[in-house]
């Protein structure tokens, strides 16, 4: 009877505890196309993106095309802001990471692979880069893009969410 109940005992206070933990903060999606990437979507601001990434590598002010961007880097993750200051916000991120994925794809995965596990996929070869992307290259869309390598089997080799326009 006694051991009954440290078992009993045991196995509510491993329910609770685990029921704790899910009920804490919830995990972040590593790649929602067209939302987010590790937790980072368009349009947020230098503080959020640090809230959920942490301390960046490195946070340096770049030009491109005339126009002055922020670009923060983390371990495989690169996110870039339109402005520079605390009310820049984002409008591309990408990664080279294994880890982001979405229906099991990313980073490493096979074409092949890609268009099987992904619903609305478009495949394209243009100027020697070949990629898929998810989303509409039209003016302020958010577009989610797989890079492929020119090596057989074409692989995933980076993952990119982005502003058109941005």
């Amino acid at each position: 009877m006694v051991m009954r109940r440290s078992i009993t005992a045991l196995l509510l206070a491993a329910f609770l505890s685990a029921s704790s933990a899910s009920a804490g903060s919830a995990p972040i999606a590593a790649l929602v196309p067209g939302k987010s990437l590790r937790g980072v979507s368009i349009g947020m601001q230098p503080s959020d993106v640090r809230r959920v990434l942490g301390k960046p590598r490195s946070d340096r002010t770049q030009s491109w095309n005339g126009t002055q961007r922020r670009q923060m880097s983390f371990s495989k993750v690169h996110v870039v802001f339109r402005g520079t200051g605390s009310t820049a916000t984002v409008v591309n991120v990408s990664t080279t990471s294994r880890k982001e994925r979405t229906r099991g794809v990313g980073v490493g995965s096979s074409e092949k692979q890609l268009t099987a596990a992904l619903v609305g996929e478009r495949c394209k070869t243009e100027n020697g880069y070949r990629h898929c992307y998810l989303g509409k290259w039209v003016q302020r869309s958010i577009v989610t893009d797989f890079s492929l390598s020119t090596a057989r089997p074409r692989r995933v080799t980076s993952v990119t969410l982005g502003l058109v326009g941005g």
